[in-house]
């Protein structure tokens, strides 16, 4: 028994199915408001009628609804969209319903600053390089909260949602999908909608992520896409998967070596002691390459090579020398920019008193409300640039000391290991493919030849990167940050130059 057929289902298909299913069972089915029961013969066509009545009742609510949302949507709020990172304001009168629930004008997104670190820490943890389960593990070991509280803590799924999600740079876009039911099983499905009914905003304010890290991060998915099993749907060989220790490299030099004999790749054959290096083929016997050698030894030579030929420490102190002289050129402008940012913050702040003195008086209205917005952002931005400029005059790029730059080179394989994932990605773009040709002289022991090609000024701090060790020697103390140049920035003498081939000897 049921008040009406609405309340057993809003679906012709659906509630025709029940219907037979219960006249298969002989169970009688009696609807009180429409007045019908399965027992009598002439309810058939009725039960039908009613069905497509609630059919298109749901179809009409569905439309409204979604009407509706676009509206809220064109007007700037938000509409379920639970995101990490932001929490959603009320914003407008706030009004009570029949219920007695508070209901606002509508909602904003803003962002959560104790989230957004957290989403910010994320990227900047993959780009460098981290894996995807190796940030889970160290999320889960700080306990670090998910945003609804699971049970599970995080997992590779939610982290990777969260480094695809376009929002933390800064692009909203709704309605790119909607759900279909599957008649058969009851389970809904997304599906793409056409781009023409995509609603897509550049929300400045919301960005949490510079252009420049979501670009790195970008390529880094590039890099493992393929490391995984294949997908759903793909059996066998259909997509080439990429070895894990090319893309997460366990050691400095993993996934970068390769065979002069047979330019396969060479590979951790043993892990005895720190491990061996040798030819992969000559395991499948495919290779006459049957030469091990010890991996820290391999490690040990290429870094003493680099150290040797590359890292003199009085190279490296002249050419910071002219990074801090070409950063003071560029930045000998902006004590006058300052003083035009500060005089348009003057005039951004009285606006904003003219408009609160205005709405005091009794005369406000929804274009003051809304030109008084768009006051006090356009202050806020001017507060933000002026903070950026001072702070890059107080925290310029210092040359370290000659002493410091020598103590540092001097525990140069120390300071790689300390975050070997990310160190082995920075010397496989450093140096190349590196061959190992085996060398048999007629007199004494088999060695490798190593052949690899440097670039000189890689070791600077590059795109945002950094060492929190450049702090101690500066006049900032140890909270001071690097200042970080890109290479584009350099003048020419100083860009990133491909040097000739090296040869090493590793007996």
């Amino acid at each position: 028994m049921v008040d009406d057929l609405s309340r057993l289902s809003r679906n012709n298909h659906h509630l025709l199915t029940l219907c037979a299913q219960f006249q298969y069972w002989q169970v009688e089915l009696f609807s009180v408001a429409d007045g019908l029961n399965t027992k009598e013969e002439h309810s058939k066509l009725g039960i039908q009628m009613r069905g497509i009545i609630n059919e298109l009742y749901l179809d009409d609510l569905r439309k409204k609804t979604h009407r509706g949302q676009v509206g809220q949507k064109l007007l700037g709020f938000v509409v379920g969209e639970s995101t990490y990172g932001y929490r959603h304001q009320p914003v407008g009168t706030v009004k009570v319903d029949n219920k007695g629930r508070s209901r606002a004008e509508g909602y904003k997104a803003v962002i959560e600053p104790e989230e957004a670190a957290i989403v910010l820490r994320i990227y900047q943890a993959f780009g460098s390089g981290k894996s995807i389960t190796a940030l889970v593990k160290e999320l889960n070991e700080e306990k670090v909260p998910t945003q609804k509280r699971l049970k599970g803590g995080w997992n590779p799924s939610c982290v990777s949602r969260i480094l695809k999600n376009k929002k933390y740079a800064g692009y909203w876009v709704w309605n790119k999908t909607k759900s279909v039911r599957d008649p058969l099983t009851g389970k809904k499905k997304p599906i793409p909608r056409p781009q023409s009914e995509w609603i897509a905003r550049q929300e400045e304010h919301l960005r949490l992520i510079s252009e420049e890290l979501w670009g790195k991060v970008e390529s880094r998915w590039k890099e493992i896409n393929g490391t995984w099993p294949c997908g759903k749907h793909k059996k066998g060989l259909e997509v080439q998967q990429k070895s894990y220790v090319i893309t997460h490299p366990p050691h400095l030099l993993a996934g970068a070596l390769r065979c002069g004999s047979c330019g396969a790749g060479i590979v951790q054959v043993s892990g005895k002691g720190s491990g061996y290096y040798g030819c992969n083929n000559a395991r499948k016997k495919t290779c006459t390459n049957g030469l091990l050698i010890p991996r820290k030894r391999v490690e040990s030579a290429i870094l003493k090579t680099i150290q040797e030929q590359l890292l003199v420490p009085d190279k490296i102190h002249e050419v910071l020398q002219q990074v801090e002289q070409e950063l003071k050129k560029r930045l000998s402008g902006v004590p006058e920019e300052l003083k035009l940012k500060k005089a348009a913050l003057e005039k951004a702040e009285d606006r904003i008193n003219n408009f609160v003195r205005f709405i005091s008086e009794g005369r406000g209205s929804n274009a003051v409300a809304a030109a008084l917005e768009e006051a006090e952002g356009e202050e806020k931005n001017l507060k933000a640039a002026i903070d950026a400029m001072q702070a890059s005059t107080k925290d310029l790029f210092q040359t370290p000391p000659v002493e410091w730059i020598k103590h540092r080179l001097a525990n140069l394989q120390e300071i790689l290991e300390k975050n070997t994932e990310e160190s082995a990605l920075v010397l496989r773009r450093l140096l190349g493919p590196i061959t190992l040709t085996p060398t048999k002289p007629d007199i004494g022991q088999a060695y490798y030849q190593l052949t690899t090609k440097f670039n000189s000024t890689a070791i600077l701090p590059m795109e945002g990167a950094g060492s929190n060790s450049l702090c101690w020697w500066r006049r900032g103390g140890s909270n001071s940050r690097p200042l970080a140049c890109k290479a584009s920035a350099l003048p020419a003498e100083l860009r990133p130059r491909t040097l000739k081939t090296v040869m090493i000897t590793v007996i």
